[in-house]
């Protein structure tokens, strides 16, 4: 049972890898809407990540045993690998977390800096005085 179960978190987690780095891929070359598109599939991998850990951690308490005799020599490799691609996808989370927010940081700054040079706009025509616009009829 722990086997299949570290098996499917293994697999989980491939397809979480799989798409941050899909991700990172996208938002350095701003196609936007390809992340937004992965949101849910993670969202989704994530909440099924958390329900086979769980089933995990309820395994392993209900096997009652010393650590040492707690894995058999194959679950302790798998559960290595668990390790390993976990320490993976939260590297790779990390570098895509400060990705966004840098994104969301230049939008931000950027809107900012455009909605703070532009004044209330009006009809009246000293509103666009300044402006190089004009508008023939």
């Amino acid at each position: 049972m722990l086997k299949q179960t570290l098996q499917q978190t293994i697999k989980t987690l491939n397809s979480l890898i799989d798409i941050t780095k899909e991700d990172i891929k996208n938002i350095k070359e701003a196609n936007h809407n390809a992340v937004f598109a992965n949101m849910q599939t993670k969202e989704d991998l994530a909440i099924k990540f958390s329900e086979l850990k769980s089933k995990i951690d309820s395994i392993l308490v209900a096997r009652n045993k010393p650590l040492e005799e707690i894995f058999t020599k194959e679950e302790e490799q798998l559960f290595d690998e668990f390790r390993n691609k976990l320490f993976e996808f939260h590297s790779l989370h990390k570098r895509y977390s400060k990705l966004a927010l840098s994104v969301a940081n230049f939008y931000n700054t950027l809107w900012q800096q455009i909605t703070q040079r532009e004044g209330p706009v009006t009809y009246e025509k000293s509103t666009y005085s300044d402006s190089k616009l004009q508008l023939k009829a």
